[in-house]
């Protein structure tokens, strides 16, 4: 029996399995490939796809969005970073970077499979198969850009207060109802104001740059070649994961 929990799936690679991105390549969702996988690709679909399967005041992106959850990520992650001498200061902008980078892409497979409504997601046939397939998207997606495997609880928690916020800003939200939609005292301060798609596409892909030039120039400044320093990095997120989740959930 399949464990729809932690199973991954691929289908085979035909002429018939595969969608023809923005850049013109072959991608086939149901069996992806690393090197196949294309920021400007993600960055492209992610700014045409509108949030709520359309149903805000205005058109938001969830390219827009992305750009959103990886700065309330990185903010997050700065006030829980604890340093102590397996976790000094100097690795604090590391950490949030990372965090940062991981919110930009947290909803990358949406490029490639077309997000589906809650209910579906949680319906037991359908949603559970999609999961699978996105499952096996996210990682192929976090391999190709060097993230850690799966998607931080910290990650989470800003995808979280953006929902709450997005809520507040830009749906008819009944009076009244508002706990029932979840629009709580997790709400950012500032309103949303949606980009429109072209914008939203640009600030995405200079966004992704300036973190991974960041990563690039911290793995040169420490003398070690990239690989390697992101793996460096990878343990340190596991490990001021754990360190600082005490932290993150009273934020």
């Amino acid at each position: 029996m399949i464990d729809f929990h932690t199973a991954t799936s691929r289908e085979p690679r035909t002429e018939h399995t595969f969608i023809r991105t923005y850049t013109g390549r072959r991608f086939w969702p149901l069996n992806p490939k690393a090197d196949e996988v294309c920021i400007e690709d993600i960055a492209h679909a992610l700014s045409l796809a509108c949030r709520f399967s359309g149903h805000t005041y205005c058109f938001y992106s969830v390219a827009d969005h992305s750009l959103r959850v990886s700065k309330c990520a990185e903010q997050i992650a700065l006030k829980a970073w604890e340093p102590d001498a397996d976790n000094p200061a100097s690795n604090r902008a590391g950490f949030a970077r990372e965090m940062a980078l991981w919110g930009l892409l947290h909803d990358a497979s949406e490029a490639f499979l077309c997000d589906l409504p809650s209910p579906l997601k949680r319906s037991a046939a359908m949603g559970q198969l999609y999961k699978r397939y996105e499952r096996t998207l996210m990682q192929t997606i976090a391999e190709r850009f060097n993230l850690i495997p799966h998607e931080p609880a910290l990650v989470k928690k800003a995808d979280s207060i953006l929902l709450d916020t997005e809520m507040r800003d830009l749906m008819d939200v009944p009076r009244g109802a508002e706990k029932i939609w979840q629009c709580g005292d997790d709400c950012l301060r500032g309103t949303i104001y949606p980009l429109d798609p072209w914008h939203a596409e640009q600030e995405f892909l200079r966004r992704f740059h300036a973190l991974d030039m960041a990563r690039k120039a911290a793995a040169a400044s420490a003398g070690i070649d990239p690989v390697e320093h992101n793996l460096q990095i990878e343990q340190r997120i596991a490990e001021a994961i754990a360190a600082s989740m005490r932290k993150v959930v009273n934020l």
